[in-house]
């Protein structure tokens, strides 16, 4: 006996039952299923909705990265974990070079597909276990557990060189844009996560004040 799992007026599953011995299958039988499958469909229904609120409330809905609420939470887990077992961990901040002439220029959407478009180069130049969020704005953070800042820094690099090279395309707007970047690693000196971040954060500083389209080291 099978009845169809409907949610939304769309086909999600079937549902069947069998019986262990030879017998035919009745209309109260048949309501019973259904009324199982109407059941069983809420159900479903819910756990999905809920589980979708789940990753809003932790996604940057523009970029689809993380949030920095989200970033901050995981973060601080990575750094007390680096704390306990000495570990390596270091934070790249990242800012979009002269992004307010991009909108002046082209347009909000045009500067919203940038910063699409450098979100989806992050997610792909890092590992699965680096951690990356909009921190806000056109700011973007990457955490590099069991990263030395030698390592980090090639990170940097690496995204410095593909964003610099990288165009985006929206409609016939060909768009190019560079970013500053600044790393700082973990330290026995350092006992809190937001001075880890604030050094990041000052060397990102001295980047866009030394020119931008730059790596500077804390």
């Amino acid at each position: 006996l099978y009845t169809p799992l409907v949610i939304s007026n769309k086909l999600f599953g079937v549902v069947g039952v069998g019986a262990s011995v030879e017998r035919k299958f009745t209309p109260k039988d048949l309501h019973l299923l259904e009324m199982f499958a109407q059941q069983a469909a809420i159900a479903i229904q819910n756990a999905h909705l809920y589980s979708e609120a789940q990753r809003l409330a932790i996604t940057d809905s523009l970029t689809g990265l993380y949030n920095r609420r989200y970033f901050m939470e995981r973060a601080q887990n990575e750094f007390e974990r680096a704390c306990r077992y000495g570990s390596p961990l270091s934070i790249i901040m990242m800012d979009i070079d002269h992004f307010k002439k991009i909108n002046d220029t082209y347009g909000h959407l045009v500067g919203d597909r940038v910063l699409q478009r450098i979100a989806e180069i992050c997610s792909k130049k890092v590992r699965l276990v680096d951690f990356i969020a909009r921190y806000g704005g056109e700011e973007f953070v990457v955490l590099l557990p069991e990263t030395t800042l030698r390592n980090a820094q090639l990170v940097a690099q690496r995204l410095r060189k593909v964003i610099a090279r990288t165009v985006t395309y929206v409609g016939k707007k060909r768009v190019r844009v560079t970013v500053s970047l600044g790393v700082a690693e973990m330290s026995a000196e350092i006992k809190q996560l937001d001075t880890l971040l604030s050094h990041a954060d000052t060397a990102l500083y001295h980047a866009k004040a030394g020119g931008r389209n730059r790596i500077i080291l804390y």
